[in-house]
């Protein structure tokens, strides 16, 4: 075939490569070779891809062989990892009987593919639809017990993604055998049986008789599992269990019932409660507390008196709060270990009533706890909690004490915040703490309380703000307090931080230029970022470095700048992408979602084959959710089937459904600035910073840091002159608090 000049060259290629396979359809003999046009320039072939080329001349290979799984086993025989990858690639979405024989040839002992553990996830990957054989099987079960695993690869990164793709990839085939290999994992317990039960709970079995097999007895380990997976179909294999054979076996049906909210395993823990036996005191309570039995609170209380068996008796006091409770936690508050305590301080408010009011009054005086028990307060629900609150603001301790005051202050103000029940008295405290003078920890109080509660702006309080003049206490405040208002809020700061982050601008350094660190005031307004993702007003080369500089604004800099990319800035990206943060390398996939470019669906994809943090794949999957490209639904769906991360298939499943959970998605419905907060936001996270040495003390004051959320964003904050943290508007869940290095001279004053 001869190319005219303006013909696209793939349609020439195309056209090519069909004259070829119908020519060798119709002869078995080789096509003569037609006339070429002058040749120009073109990129070097790679030399493992080299047969599919040349497919067409003289003495060439037919067709499958230039194309199929022959070139796969030339990429898999190369040296070069990446190469190898793209064989076993190539095998998988061949997927033939022949493309399967040869994927698990490459995985054999001794062969390049089973030292290379991204070589090994991919190929589990591909297997994963042939887990009915008895030959994939079994290689997914070695992978899942990890027993094939060489010694060099066994601490891989990687392990667990690995381990948990191979779990995932037997329970959704459903298979007897394969099902009995997970089982035989949960028994054996340790990695691989957590890995396995949770591939179970994804993807629960069709039959429960599938699980249990032909097994006469029921090993401990795989009733607590039955109680776990929440399948009432157990309750039928569970109950006989609970009469005759062992004790052990007993207590396991027993809890597993429990857990599945049957009644049979009442009448049992209300016998061991009448006649204790050694060790069964914490599993007797738990089964009473699990089915919410009138005596689950004095089983819990007689843990909590056990010196062996008082950590169990917190976690139950958490799970099921009593006000029955309060005095038993407050007896074992003092014998608790030091870093438990704030939880017991939690559990007595989450008790409520009259009593836990009483003895969080009493914590308040001591020191190590105060910040607790005000916490506590804060939240409990109740009169009682609230006139406790309202005595600190304005009781006779509160005008001698200032740290009291502000302790009350901030009590009051996360009580408002979420509860809607704040102290009367509360509004006129915190305006006349706004007079206080500038730098201080009494006015940086008022400021993030009037901010918070919405009753001035963060701009009427902070007033003008620029490098050289500049309340930064004041703007810290602010910025937390803006968090609660809404995006609208967030973005009146945008200005600002344009301002302060300008090269020379609000630097805290000799530094100038965009390398130049920003100073707390610039962190602290970064918060605008999360209202406008892109912050046109900052200048690209400017968010280039504040990305890689690390510290606390720069996961929210490398989104912005992902959203921004261009043919310039592509390589930085790249390497945000592949670094060494995280959570820097999840705002990149974020802003990527909001990429012009529509190659970068390319990056993500890319991104999300060998990343073993559950979270960066989730806010992949999120970026990969506001794309429209088709090479999105590959990753997709694979996320959706094989993630190892419930979050993570989660999120893929509502992509792939059209839901992509993400309000700044263009497809979901419209929102104003200012629409009220969604419930779950109300959260409010309360940190005391305190330094190990007391000649530290100082480097707690405007203490810069990031606060990652529950969802994955990061938030760039700094604390009150006083070393205290208030963040409100957090999801519910786990959040993490990393500190910045201490703030720079300068920075906790006007």
């Amino acid at each position: 075939m001869r190319s005219f000049p303006g013909t696209p060259r793939a349609l020439a290629v195309a056209a090519a490569l069909a004259a070829a396979a119908i020519a060798g359809a119709a002869a078995a003999q080789p096509v003569a070779r037609p006339a070429r046009p002058a040749r120009t320039a073109r990129a070097p072939e790679r030399a493992d891809d080299r047969g599919a080329a040349s497919a067409g001349e003289p003495g060439a290979t037919p067709l499958r062989g230039s194309l199929g799984v022959p070139v796969a086993e030339r990429l898999l025989a190369s040296s070069d990892p990446e190469a190898r990858l793209r064989g076993i690639e190539r095998l998988g979405a061949i997927g033939t009987e022949e493309a399967v024989n040869a994927l698990l040839a490459a995985l054999e002992q001794g062969a390049p593919g089973a030292r290379d553990p991204r070589a090994r996830l991919a190929a589990v990957r591909a297997l994963a639809p042939h887990a009915a054989r008895d030959s994939v099987r079994q290689l997914l079960a070695r992978e899942l017990s990890d027993g094939g695993a060489p010694a060099r690869s066994a601490a891989s990164p990687l392990g667990e993604l690995l381990r948990g793709t191979a779990a995932l990839a037997l329970a959704r085939s459903g298979e007897r055998r394969a099902l009995g290999a997970l089982v035989n994992a949960i028994v054996q317990g340790g990695a691989a049986g957590e890995a396995a039960a949770r591939a179970l709970k994804a993807y629960p079995p069709a039959s429960l008789q599938l699980l249990l097999g032909s097994r006469k007895r029921l090993e401990p380990a795989l009733v607590a599992f039955l109680g776990e997976l929440g399948d009432l179909r157990a309750v039928g294999a569970l109950r006989p269990m609970l009469e005759g054979g062992d004790r052990a076996a007993q207590v396991a049906a027993a809890r597993a019932l429990a857990r599945l909210g049957d009644e049979a395993a009442l009448a049992k823990a209300r016998a061991w409660l009448r006649s204790p036996e050694p060790g069964l005191l914490e599993a007797t309570a738990e089964i009473l507390v699990h089915l919410g039995a009138k005596e689950a609170p004095d089983a819990v209380a007689a843990l909590l008196g056990s010196e062996r068996a008082r950590l169990d008796g917190l976690r139950l006091a958490e799970l099921a709060p009593s006000e029955r409770l309060v005095p038993a936690l407050a007896r074992a508050l003092p014998l608790l270990p030091e870093d438990a305590r704030p939880r017991a301080v939690a559990a007595i408010g989450r008790a409520g009533g009259a009593e836990a009011a009483r003895q969080l009054r009493g914590l308040l005086e001591r020191p190590a706890l105060a910040t607790a028990a005000a916490f506590a307060l804060a939240t409990a629900p109740g009169a009682e909690a609230r006139a406790a609150v309202a005595e600190m603001i304005e009781g006779a301790r509160a005008a001698r004490d200032a740290d009291h005051r502000r302790l009350g202050l901030r009590a009051g103000v996360v009580r408002g915040l979420t509860l809607g029940d704040a102290p009367e008295a509360l509004e006129g405290r915190l305006l006349a703490a706004l007079a206080a003078p500038r730098g201080s920890s009494d006015r940086a109080v008022g400021v993030f309380g009037a901010v918070a509660l919405g009753l001035r702006g963060a701009g009427e309080v902070v007033g003008a703000c620029s490098p050289a003049s500049c309340d930064r206490a004041a703007v810290h405040a602010a910025a937390r307090g803006a968090l609660a208002r809404g995006e609208r809020a967030l973005a009146a700061l945008a200005p600002l931080f344009a301002e302060l982050v300008a090269p020379g601008g609000g630097a805290s350094s000799a530094k100038s230029g965009d390398d130049a660190p920003p100073d707390a005031a610039a962190i602290s307004a970064g918060v605008a970022l999360l209202a406008a993702p892109g912050s046109g007003a900052v200048a690209t080369s400017r968010l280039a470095a504040l990305a890689e500089a690390g510290g606390p604004l720069a996961p929210l800099a490398a989104r912005a700048l992902a959203a921004r990319d261009d043919e310039v800035i592509r390589g930085r990206l790249k390497r945000l992408l592949e670094g060494s943060d995280p959570v820097v390398r999840a705002h990149v996939a974020l802003g990527l979602g909001s990429d012009p470019l529509p190659d970068s669906v390319s990056l993500l994809a890319r991104a999300y084959r060998f990343e073993d943090d559950p979270a960066v794949r989730r806010a992949i999957v999120r970026g990969l959710s506001r794309r429209t490209e088709v090479q999105r639904g590959r990753v997709l769906a694979a996320a959706r089937d094989l993630d190892p991360d419930e979050g993570v298939r989660a999120l893929a499943r509502a992509a792939l459904a059209g839901d992509p959970r993400d309000p700044r998605d263009p497809r979901a419905p419209a929102r104003a600035l200012d629409a009220p907060r969604p419930a779950l936001a109300t959260g409010v996270v309360w940190v005391a910073i305190v330094p190990n040495d007391r000649s530290a003390a100082a480097s707690a004051a405007s203490r810069p840091a990031r606060l990652v959320r529950p969802d994955g964003v990061a938030v760039p904050v700094v604390a009150d002159p006083d070393g205290v943290l208030l963040v409100p508007a957090v999801p519910p869940g786990v959040s993490s608090v990393l500190l910045a290095p201490a703030a720079p001279p300068g920075d906790a004053g006007p």
